[in-house]
C-alpha cells in the first residue's frame, strides 16, 4: 500500500511542468504620439505619430491637451506626452555627443601639445645654435678688437715718441745755444788773455829798455 502511494507521488511529480526561471527585460521608451486636429480623442488624426524626444513648438493648453506646431502642421496631443525639458534619451544623447566632442577636443589638444613640444624642442636646438654662434662671433669680435687696438696703440706710441723727440730737440737746441754762448765766452776770454799778454809783454819790454838805458848811462859816467 505504501509503495503504491510513493509510486503515485512519483508519477504526479513527473507530470507536473518544470519551473520556468524569469529573465530580465526592459520596455522601450521610444513611443509615437498621434497629433489630432482638436483637443480630444474624437478628432481626426493629422499626424500618425510624433516620435518621443521630438522638439515641438507649444502654442497653448486646453485641459489635458496641448496645442502644438510640428513642422508646417498644427494639432493637439495629450499633456502627458509633453515634457518641458529634453527627455532622458535626449540628455543621454547630448551627453554622449558632448563626451565625444570633449574626447575629440582632448585628442586635438594632445596632438597640438605634441606639436608644440616638438616646436619647443626645435626652438631649444635653434637657441643652442644661436648661443654657440654668438659665442663664436664674440670671440671673433674680441680678436678684431685686439687687431684694431694694435694700430691705435702704435699710433699712441708714435705720438709719445714724437713728443719725446720734440722735447729732445728742444733740449738739444737749448744745449747748442748754451754751447754757442760758452764758445763766445771762451773766445772773449782768449782775446782778453791775449791782449793782456801783449800788454804785459809791452810793459816788460819797456821796463827792460829803461833798465838797459840806465846801465848804459852809468857805464858812460
Amino acid at each position: 500500500m505504501r509503495n503504491r502511494w510513493l509510486s503515485g507521488l512519483l508519477m504526479l511529480a513527473l507530470c507536473l511542468p518544470a519551473p520556468v526561471y524569469a529573465a530580465a527585460a526592459w520596455i522601450g521608451d521610444e513611443i509615437y504620439v498621434p497629433m489630432r486636429a482638436g483637443a480630444g480623442t474624437g478628432y481626426r488624426i493629422v499626424h500618425r505619430g510624433i516620435k518621443s524626444g521630438t522638439r515641438v513648438e507649444l502654442l497653448g493648453e486646453e485641459g489635458d491637451w496641448i496645442h502644438i506646431r510640428y513642422g508646417n502642421r498644427e494639432g493637439y496631443v495629450e499633456k502627458q506626452y509633453i515634457s518641458r525639458t529634453p527627455t532622458a534619451a535626449l540628455r543621454l544623447q547630448k551627453l554622449t555627443q558632448d563626451t565625444e566632442k570633449t574626447t575629440s577636443t582632448a585628442s586635438d589638444l594632445r596632438r597640438q601639445m605634441a606639436e608644440l613640444e616638438g616646436q619647443r624642442d626645435a626652438l631649444r636646438g635653434e637657441v643652442e645654435e644661436l648661443r654657440s654662434s654668438l659665442t663664436s662671433r664674440s670671440n671673433e669680435l674680441d680678436q678684431l678688437r685686439n687687431v684694431a687696438a694694435d694700430p691705435i696703440r702704435l699710433d699712441q706710441a708714435n705720438r709719445r715718441l714724437n713728443e719725446e723727440l720734440s722735447m729732445l730737440r728742444s733740449e738739444l737746441d737749448q744745449v747748442k745755444a748754451e754751447n754757442a754762448l760758452l764758445r763766445n765766452d771762451n773766445t772773449s776770454r782768449k782775446w782778453i788773455t791775449g791782449v793782456g799778454i801783449l800788454l804785459l809783454g809791452a810793459i816788460g819790454g819797456l821796463l827792460l829798455k829803461s833798465k838797459s838805458g840806465r846801465r848804459r848811462s852809468n857805464w858812460a859816467n
